[in-house]
């Protein structure tokens, strides 16, 4: 029994380590085992670089600054970076939400190239745009897939990129609002971050809703979450599921009474956007990824009385080659929701409750029995281990279901607070020793309450053991002062420190940023100590770890730049950030090749 644990243990390593499936012309293959070469490290979800030596529990303090871009000083300026940097072969590979553009950074901080996603009339706009303020319409809001060959990366104007590695020549593009793509929306957006599996490019994205019924006269909602599968050639459509049923008119409108008052819907049921970047399992040859919630309901008949559909705030599974639907486990139930309702109901519950976070792929020990399992966060704070073969979730965290509170009687297990911006949003790690939570506690957001405008009151990480059972330790980011206004007159005192960005893994540290106080923050992950904290300014970025060097971009658009939300520092500039140790490191050297 014993040699078969260390076999195991052994295997899961290289499982996590090595990259699935390869296509000779565009492959995924690895340049170097330290490049992060798509938003969750690997197609496994994982967010662990088990190749990084360089930086360890004992050095982690001595971190500096290499290089920023744009530099010092400089005169140039670029827009908020949100998502996580692609390093591959020491190039950074990032896309800005504000002032859309997508760069590739030399290992010395130099630019590469650069490429203004978007057509003529979208450019013509931004220029208005700028103008008048700046309005995250139509940037990049996700991480980019870099390949042998290619770049690939998502825009939120609903468009997938397809550009040449070397030169930034654009390959190719997908319209998912255009008139000839299949279920366009005017409202389709591309927010999660594109994987490879096996010789196909999967990109996630569908309508997003959320504040179109605030318009007078919208007639809510028509659009769908959907994956799809694109040749990584041509970028035509090998397949494409959309999530749960298709709108249809409803024979007459249907009205939802709720605190903020009634809102009636003309169409549904219509699933948002997949927002989770999908994982894939080489094994089974299967494409696994969270959704969002209703924007509007179903209709309920004689025969089935609900108004939701099993797809809403869901972990699916597809296969990879046909895109069929495999399994549907749902989270939450009754989650309808936009921005016109309450995020809680007292007859149904917390709304908004989506699953954004990568189902991770891994095994555990079952009963005495090794089980494969995808194991992903929730907003509602729950963390979920669900069978690969059937989707029955055979393990969860504890989670808070009562009503709104400033201290809810909770399971000391309890991972994060349920919210629309709360709870666990996306970017749980696993080394195949643990499990890492970020957590946000936020619980009266966007309730209907006096307190629904109020800052967090807390974050997070968690270690966890891989079967959820047990708790290792947990990181409480300690409550931050002050926020917006002056330290003499400030906006928000005693605001709790959220932890949204993805949390990266390497050779024993974890690094992740936080919404509030704007840090890097490296831990032991063995005990959970903090070994380095650096302060970044507003930040949304989470951090990437490759060839000895930590990358993370600055910049926060996110939510509104509101006084009642000024406990999210906002910049809608930024910068990339490369931390090393002091000394000549790994980069030093390189630039050569394909590059």
């Amino acid at each position: 029994m014993r040699l078969f644990l260390i076999f195991y243990r052994y295997w899961l390593a290289l499982l996590l380590a090595i990259p699935m499936g390869c296509n000779p012309e565009n492959s995924a293959v690895e340049h170097s085992a330290d490049d992060w070469k798509t938003y969750n490290y690997n197609a496994l979800g994982s967010r662990y670089n088990p190749a990084e030596k360089d930086i360890s529990v004992e050095n982690a303090k001595d971190l500096e600054i290499k290089w920023q871009f744009p530099a010092n000083h400089s005169q140039q300026t670029i827009g908020a970076i949100h998502a996580t940097p692609v390093v591959v072969n020491g190039y950074t590979y990032f896309g800005t939400a504000t002032y859309p553009m997508f760069y590739k950074i030399t290992p010395d901080g130099k630019i590469r190239w650069q490429y203004e996603p978007g057509n003529e009339t979208r450019k013509h706009r931004r220029q208005l745009r700028s103008i008048r303020g700046v309005v995250p319409r139509d940037g990049i809001f996700s991480s980019a897939l870099v390949t042998d060959n290619s770049v690939y990366f998502g825009d939120i104007a609903g468009v997938a990129y397809c550009l040449d590695r070397k030169t930034g020549k654009e390959k190719w593009t997908v319209d998912s609002r255009a008139e000839d793509f299949p279920g366009a929306h005017a409202f389709n957006v591309i927010m999660a971050s594109p994987i490879i599996a096996g010789d196909k490019i999967i990109f996630a994205g569908g309508a997003f809703e959320h504040m179109a019924p605030l318009k007078p006269g919208y007639e809510c909602c028509t659009g769908r979450g959907f994956v799809m599968a694109l040749d990584p050639q041509s970028g035509k459509i090998l397949w494409k599921y959309d999530v749960g049923p298709e709108p249809v008119e409803f024979d007459e409108p249907l009205t939802i009474k709720t605190p903020f008052g009634s809102r009636t819907f003309y169409y549904g049921p219509s699933t948002s956007s997949v927002w989770s970047t999908p994982s894939f399992d080489p094994e089974t040859q299967t494409v696994f990824f969270g959704t969002d919630v209703h924007n509007s309901p179903r209709q309920p008949s004689k025969e089935d009385s609900r108004n939701y559909t099993p797809h809403s705030a869901a972990v699916i599974a597809l296969d990879l080659e046909t895109g069929k639907e495999k399994w549907v486990t749902q989270t939450n139930k009754h989650d309808i929701w936009n921005y016109t309702m309450p995020a809680y109901d007292a007859n149904t519950g917390y709304k908004d409750q989506a699953v954004g976070d990568t189902p991770k792929v891994f095994s555990i020990t079952l009963d005495g029995e090794v089980v494969r399992v995808v194991g992903a966060g929730a907003k509602n704070g729950g963390f979920y281990l669900m069978r690969i073969d059937n989707g029955d979730i055979v393990a969860s965290t504890p989670i808070y279901t009562g009503p709104p509170a400033e201290n809810p009687e909770i399971d000391r297990r309890t991972l994060a607070l349920p919210s629309p911006i709360g709870g666990l949003q996306t970017g749980c790690a696993t080394d195949g020793e643990s499990i890492y939570t970020n957590g946000i506690d936020t619980i009266f957001k966007g309730t209907p309450t006096k307190k629904r405008f109020d800052p967090p009151t807390a974050g997070r990480v968690t270690s966890i053991s891989m079967n959820t059972k047990s708790e290792n330790w947990r990181h409480e980011r300690p409550k931050v002062n002050w926020v917006g206004g002056t330290q003499e007159d400030p906006l928000f005192t005693d605001c709790g420190d959220p932890v949204a960005s993805g949390i990266a893994v390497a050779n024993g540290c974890l690094f992740f940023t936080t919404f509030t106080s704007n840090k890097l923050v490296i831990l032991n992950a063995t005990t959970g100590t903090v070994l380095k904290e650096i302060s970044l300014g507003p930040v949304l970025s989470g951090p990437s770890v490759s060839r000895g060097r930590v990358f993370v971009g600055t910049g926060n658009t996110k939510f509104i730049d509101r006084d009642l939300e000024a406990y999210f520092p906002k910049s809608d500039t930024g910068t990339l950030y490369s931390f090393g140790l002091p000394g000549k490191d790994q980069m030093d050297g390189m630039g050569s090749g394909n590059e």
